[in-house]
């Protein structure tokens, strides 16, 4: 068994990866095949080899073109154990990823499509699917994990081609977040309850953490003497410890304040936020701390992330540049950034005041008899 990547140049100069695999399928037989390996660099290819070779090793040439003529295109839900084995598993997707196709397949996608062949898939199952009633954003979920699935298996040859899928139009939601006040007073009220409460607003508010590292923030990785945090753990209740999302740590500069509560805690073992035995915060002890604050400030009761929010927010309406936003933030996506460019009223009304002032400049142009809208 052998996995090798090449490099291969065509005359026009236009350049690809090929894929050499050599393996024993289950039935005893050796099977070498060379192909053009989809990805633009050399990891994504070698990752799309080895999850071919994955494949060849468990079922052979089974389905494909010109291997097993005559053979039975499977159903849904004959293939869906597969797809989660050799797909989900193999490629070791998030714990979160592996439990959200687990949900939308059980709750959403086996039982409208639980007896249907893969390749009679098309737009009609699609609109039923559309016509069950769910949210957009929802419906959208349940039709890209349908994508996904479908894709994969036009990929391993089980099906001739995968069918276009199409979402449904969302509206742009803002997200919800403190203005200056609401935070002001949140933080009041959070310092009143103790310093667990006040580190845990900071710790979002002002450096945009995550519920998940918050909870994984260890001592370790607070560097108060140089005014810096290591953000490279995320705790969730199912997964343990992993990195935080996306795959990518990052340094998030420590605020005064933020770093005055830092100093204020007791600690109690590894974690900065922590229970009175040293071990992590759980979930629902950092969520009734958030509450508490919240309703001593008078304020509704709101998760965790709307202090991330915050933090991007207050951030955007400061002026900082999108970019900034973006690595403090650790967004995958410029386009989560833009979200909060939107909630700058002050950068707005600044724009239109631009606005007015070149209209009054030319109109006391105009009235003082010069050019108007003619080069001299």
């Amino acid at each position: 068994m052998a996995v090798q990547i090449r490099k291969r140049t065509f005359p026009s100069g236009a350049m690809h990866w090929q894929a050499d695999i050599r393996v024993r399928l289950p039935d005893g037989r050796y099977h070498r095949e060379r192909c053009k390996a989809p990805g633009k660099s050399r990891s994504q290819a070698l990752k799309w080899a080895r999850q071919r070779e994955a494949h060849l090793l468990r079922y052979g040439r089974q389905g494909e073109e010109g291997a097993n003529r005559g053979q039975e295109v499977p159903t849904f839900a004959e293939f869906v154990p597969r797809f989660m084995g050799d797909h989900v598993e193999a490629n070791r997707l998030a714990p979160t990823t592996r439990r959200h196709y687990d949900v939308v397949l059980r709750t959403h996608l086996l039982p409208v499509l639980g007896d249907v062949a893969l390749d009679q898939i098309g737009a009609i199952h699609v609109q039923a699917l559309k016509r069950r009633g769910l949210k957009a954003s929802t419906t959208n979920q349940v039709l890209a994990k349908l994508r996904s699935i479908l894709r994969v298996a036009a990929r391993w040859g089980v099906i001739e081609r995968a069918p276009e899928i199409t979402g449904l139009r969302e509206g742009k939601r803002q997200p919800a977040f403190y203005d200056f006040d609401a935070y002001a007073r949140l933080v009041d009220a959070a310092g009143a309850l103790g310093p667990d409460a006040i580190a845990l607003v900071r710790l979002g508010g002002d450096a945009g953490l995550r519920r998940g590292e918050i909870r994984g923030l260890r001592w370790c990785n607070v560097h108060l003497d140089r005014g810096q945090l290591y953000v490279c753990e995320n705790r969730t209740t199912c997964e343990g410890v992993r990195l935080p999302k996306g795959n990518k740590a990052r340094w998030v500069p420590v605020t005064r304040p933020l770093a005055g509560s830092l100093r204020a805690l007791e600690r109690r073992g590894d974690w900065v936020l922590s229970g009175p035995d040293g071990r992590w915060l759980s979930e629902r002890g950092l969520v009734s701390r958030l509450y508490r604050a919240q309703e001593h400030a008078g304020l509704p009761r709101k998760g965790p992330h709307i202090l991330r929010h915050t933090f991007c927010s207050h951030l955007a309406m400061r002026g900082a540049h999108p970019v900034v936003i973006q690595r403090l933030a650790g967004h995958a996506s410029a386009q989560t950034t833009e979200v909060y460019m939107h909630l700058t009223p002050a950068a707005l009304q600044e724009a239109i005041g631009k606005l007015r002032e070149d209209d009054e400049g030319r109109t006391s142009r105009a009235e003082r008899g010069g050019n108007v809208g003619f080069a001299p």
